[in-house]
This record gives C-alpha cells, structure tokens and sequence, in this order.
C-alpha cells in the first residue's frame, strides 16, 4: 500500500484534515471560538516549509522539468507511448 509513497501524501491529508474537522465540530457543539495563537518563529517555519514542499512537489512533477535540464520521452497520454485511459481499459480496447 505504501510502497510507492503516493499514498503517504494522502494518507498525511486526511490525518491533518480529521483533526480540522474535529476541532472545528468541537468549537461547534461548545460554542467556543477557535484561536491559533503562534509566535512569529512557528508561523515563519510553517510558511517556509510549506513553500519547499510545493516547490519540491513541482520539481518532482516534472511539470517545469524544461527549467532544471531534463529531457523526458514521450509521455501517456501520447497515443504513441501505448498507454490507454481507464475507459479504454474497461471496454477491453
């Protein structure tokens, strides 16, 4: 399952994402208002290690490989590399 560590990105979401929503239902059922009260040296990190990840996630992509000198082939879904789309793949094309 995680072999690929594709899955550990989402995986990641939705821990981050349950924890949101619990915190958010709580300060519902309780009527509290929520405060995130973070020294500037915390929120400086969270933004900086937000924009590394982004930046090394379109790095990998290979969205911009032109920029950083990589030279890819042909790639799906080029007719000519053989891959087929999913509804290909259903009807047995």
């Amino acid at each position: 399952m995680f072999r690929d560590r594709d899955n550990l990105v989402g995986l990641g979401f939705l821990i981050v994402m349950g924890a949101l929503a619990a915190i958010l239902i709580r300060a519902i059922v309780t009527g509290e208002r929520v405060r995130l009260d973070l020294s500037p040296a915390v929120s400086a990190i969270l933004a900086v290690v937000f924009f590394a990840l982004i930046f090394v996630a379109i790095r990998r992509s290979g969205m911009f490989g032109r920029f950083f000198g990589e030279r890819r082939g042909r790639q799906w879904p080029d007719p000519q590399t053989g891959g087929k789309s999913l509804w290909d793949r259903i009807r047995g094309k």
